[in-house]
């Protein structure tokens, strides 16, 4: 879901001023009353293993993306326990003073890498992290899209994750790309690579590095994990007040989640960007653990994937 504008960039928000000087590492943060946040050092790699520069263009600050149907929000936690309504009534991405997003790279490193930090998101909730194309493809083939860096990086995503087509709506599998294309549908490609969870105050610190392309996200006991997926990260829910009605508030509960591999993909950690220069978005997306997709799967707060938040990112790998 890439909502867009007229040159086939994503239509966005006015972007908060950054905090702090630029720098080479890229934090994601989310602020809901929190201070500027202080620089964390990442050991830098190997000179012998650097691949990736992230250029001096590249956003430190996420901006909401104005979401299109079918994108809902989710307004329950990775458990699917609801949220209270006075959170729903609240809570806005838009809230720049309150919900601050930055995010650092490591550069130069092995592949593209940093970190990321939140405040003020939904407690115990469950964002994707994607590089999105900045524009649609030109055509089906490497070559139809090897005269803008822009159409390239989107054809190299799509390749190594998944196709959007903004016509439709919907996910398009690689045997039906061209078939839309030839219909002029506009299509452009993502790459699911890592997620983050937040902790009860809405807040997360997470460290990437991008070497895998996932399908979605499955909560342990949902679905049965295939040998290919990817191992599951546990958390500890405790319930604050925030966020919750009171009779939820104070419990505990331990979930797993996994990331499913994306089929005919390179294997969970086994993933390297081709050499070439990357012109996309990072992108931030609600997981929603497929409870919306059916009559039979339909839970109200539920979601559908909506995506959230998103900054430019210009980067080469050599």
């Amino acid at each position: 879901m890439s909502p867009t504008n007229r040159d086939g960039g994503f239509r966005r928000a006015r972007q908060p001023a950054l905090c702090g000087p630029a720098a080479l590492l890229v934090w994601i943060t989310l602020t809901a009353g929190c201070s500027t946040l202080p620089r964390q050092h990442i050991p830098e790699p190997g000179t012998d293993e650097a691949r990736v520069m992230v250029g001096e263009t590249s956003e430190e600050t996420l901006a909401p993306v104005q979401m299109h149907a079918p994108q809902r929000q989710r307004w329950r936690d990775i458990a699917g326990v609801p949220y209270a309504e006075a959170l729903r009534a609240d809570f806005d991405y838009a809230d720049a003073d309150r919900r601050r997003v930055e995010v650092r790279y490591h550069s130069p490193a092995p592949t593209l890498q940093g970190a990321v930090r939140a405040c003020g998101l939904k407690p115990w909730f469950a964002y994707q992290l994607k590089l999105v194309g900045a524009k649609p493809i030109s055509g089906a083939l490497e070559e139809d899209n090897a005269q803008d860096a822009r159409t390239w990086s989107s054809w190299q995503l799509g390749h190594l994750g998944r196709w959007w087509c903004e016509d439709c709506r919907w996910n398009v599998p690689d045997a039906e790309l061209a078939r839309h294309l030839e219909a002029g549908h506009s299509v452009r490609g993502y790459l699911l690579f890592d997620w983050f969870v937040t902790d009860g105050h809405g807040g997360a610190e997470h460290q990437f590095a991008l070497d895998s392309s996932l399908h979605v996200l499955w909560r342990v006991g949902q679905r049965e994990r295939g040998y290919r997926d990817g191992p599951p990260r546990w958390y500890e829910l405790r319930r604050l007040a925030y966020g919750y009605e009171a009779t939820e508030a104070g419990a505990i509960e331990s979930i797993g989640l996994f990331g499913e591999w994306e089929p005919d993909r390179p294997g969970v950690g086994s993933l390297r960007l081709p050499p070439g220069e990357y012109i996309c978005r990072l992108n931030v997306t609600e997981e929603s653990f497929h409870d919306n997709m059916d009559e039979g799967r339909t839970l109200e707060g539920g979601g559908f994937w909506a995506w959230v938040l998103d900054a430019a990112l210009r980067f080469e790998v050599r």
